[in-house]
């Protein structure tokens, strides 16, 4: 469901909540890409400035369960829920693979200070999301099948596609998608396996323009 990625200019708006903190950048230390070998205090410090960390790294091993720092238990399941069907796993990996629902639970988290209001977005996002699952299925949306998901986001989604639609859950699916898309394009997963991206590595010698027109 991602054939309308998010402008460029509003994908990092989430990632700026997080330098505001000491939790919120040692957060990030671990969660940008850094370059591969530098020592943890520079990642540390280079979080300061969101996205600014490059080169390529494995994603670290993670053993310990994650505990949700913002959502309840049942919450925190349709995040990964709704994370995974924004960008799903195919050939490559998709929002799970990344860990996506742990970036927004902690983005989520550390908005208390500055963007309380991203807070009551979630919680209430979460709460008409079940009752629309309840009156269209009768159950949770955590609780409905996968084909029943997909056709509920889908719905949902429709003014995107459509702009003389409406639907009273597009505001929060836009939401979901605005900070699924981030957190999976700032992970080390997205950036460098997906992206394939390189970071800043420098070049013993430049090669110069091979164009046979511009030789002399």
């Amino acid at each position: 469901m991602t054939e309308q990625l998010i402008n460029r200019r509003k994908t990092l708006k989430y990632l700026g909540l997080l330098t505001a903190t000491a939790a919120g950048r040692e957060f990030l230390a671990a969660w940008l890409p850094s370059k591969s070998g530098a020592p943890a205090a520079e990642d540390a410090a280079m979080a300061n400035h969101a996205g600014m960390h490059h080169g390529a790294s494995p994603v670290p091993e993670d053993t310990a369960p994650y505990v949700p720092q913002f959502f309840k238990p049942e919450e925190f399941e349709t995040v990964g829920i709704l994370a995974e069907m924004i960008i799903p796993a195919d050939d490559m990996p998709g929002a799970t693979d990344a860990q996506v629902d742990r970036y927004i639970d902690f983005v989520v988290f550390s908005a208390a200070e500055y963007k309380p209001e991203l807070q009551k977005e979630w919680t209430s996002g979460l709460t008409q999301l079940n009752e629309l699952a309840g009156k269209k299925f009768g159950r949770p949306f955590r609780e409905i099948s996968a084909a029943n998901r997909e056709h509920l986001l889908l719905e949902m989604s429709l003014p995107e596609r459509d702009v003389k639609a409406s639907h009273p859950g597009f505001e929060f699916y836009r939401l979901v998608k605005e900070i699924t898309v981030e957190g999976f394009y700032t992970s080390r997963i997205g950036l460098v396996q997906v992206l394939e991206y390189k970071g800043l590595d420098y070049l013993a010698e430049f090669p110069g323009c091979t164009h046979p027109a511009h030789k002399i």
